[in-house]
């Protein structure tokens, strides 16, 4: 959780590799207010999320601040996408590293 002057402003979570497999920690989420976006906050959030661990996340194509927050993390686009009918037809794509 990301907390500024006691109020909370932001959270993460990831999930980890199943055991037994050669699969990734998936980052399933980053959530700033925007106001506290570009702050450092959601560098700690990722940080104390997965560290610098390999990982995969799923992120909206059309969020093009957050790929780059998470290019200069070291993740790239994969060439996967899918669209998510619950998100209203959001399209996402896979970044991995």
């Amino acid at each position: 959780m990301a907390v500024h002057k006691g109020r909370l402003v932001g959270f993460a979570g990831s999930v980890p590799p199943a055991p037994g497999t050669s699969s990734l920690a998936e980052l399933w989420g980053i959530y700033l207010l925007s106001a506290y976006q570009g702050s450092g906050l959601g560098q700690q959030l990722l940080e104390a999320t997965i560290g610098t661990e390999s990982a995969t996340l799923w992120v909206a194509r059309d969020n093009t601040r957050a790929q780059a927050f998470y290019r200069r993390n070291g993740f790239a686009a994969s060439g996967r996408e899918k669209i998510l009918d619950d998100w209203e037809g959001m399209t996402v794509i896979q970044m991995v590293r």
